[in-house]
């Protein structure tokens, strides 16, 4: 597991003012750790505690592109179909992170687009600098955990993949009163940065529907009818070879 947390809208630009706060999951990663704030991002900062899996030298985050340069992303995770969609939409990754994909897929699509075509379990903050848009989500089942802090009246937005690393900013005075609550399971939240570095929500989408078909390929075929009278019968001859004798007569 790794440990996402962000803040946007904060009062101080001084990241190291929620060092404390941002390492209160230091659990979650215990080979690398970052905290950074961007002039492209005035009143923001990003953080991430990395357990180390694959891709050693390039796979920190906060994670930025070359062909990219606006778009930063923080994520926990693991998206399945990575490889699948590299094929499909012949993306050029820069790195070997399967989360790498989440970019590509929305500059493709946008942000629901991107959402719809992730095969895994995942929560990610994926910020376009450029266009000055959050945008958090949550896999359909919320396998990965992802919690939010608001402060509409201020403009305040935090994310964090445990509520204790939103709780320690609550100790602050100026975050007095914030509501804290999980980011809901199968959404995509956007929200806007307006030009006194405030956040406001501007939608929150259901990007699937259980029992739905994905919008994503899959290594499994379709099968006909055929094909799933084949599967019933190999089923129940297994089924049968695998009982107690005395249970089948």
């Amino acid at each position: 597991m790794c440990g996402i947390w962000a803040l946007f809208g904060s009062p101080s630009a001084d990241v190291f003012k929620y060092l404390d706060a941002c390492l209160r999951i230091k659990h979650r990663g215990p080979d690398a750790f970052r905290i950074e704030g961007d002039h492209h991002l005035p009143k923001s900062c990003l953080g991430f505690h990395r357990l180390c899996v694959i891709d050693d030298l390039h796979g920190m985050q906060p994670l930025r592109l070359r062909n990219f340069p606006y778009l930063y992303l923080i994520y926990n995770g693991e998206i399945y179909n990575h490889r699948l969609l590299q094929d499909e939409f012949d993306f050029i990754y820069e790195t070997a992170l399967d989360g790498e994909c989440i970019l590509h897929l929305y500059k493709k699509g946008g942000i629901e687009y991107c959402a719809q075509h992730l095969d895994g379990e995942f929560a990610f903050t994926l910020v376009d600098a450029e266009k000055r848009q959050i945008y958090v989500g949550r896999d359909t089942f919320g396998v990965r955990p992802a919690f939010r802090m608001i402060m509409k009246d201020k403009g305040i937005l935090g994310i964090c993949s445990e509520a204790k690393g939103l709780i320690e900013l609550e100790k602050k005075e100026e975050y007095k009163g914030a509501h804290i609550e999980q980011v809901p399971p199968g959404i995509v939240e956007t929200y806007s940065i307006d030009k006194e570095d405030k956040v406001h929500l501007i939608s929150s989408k259901r990007f699937n529907k259980t029992g739905e078909p994905p919008k994503y390929r899959t290594l499994v075929t379709e099968l006909g009818t055929m094909g799933m009278l084949g599967w019933l019968a190999v089923t129940v001859r297994l089924t049968a070879f695998c009982l107690p004798q005395d249970l089948i007569h």
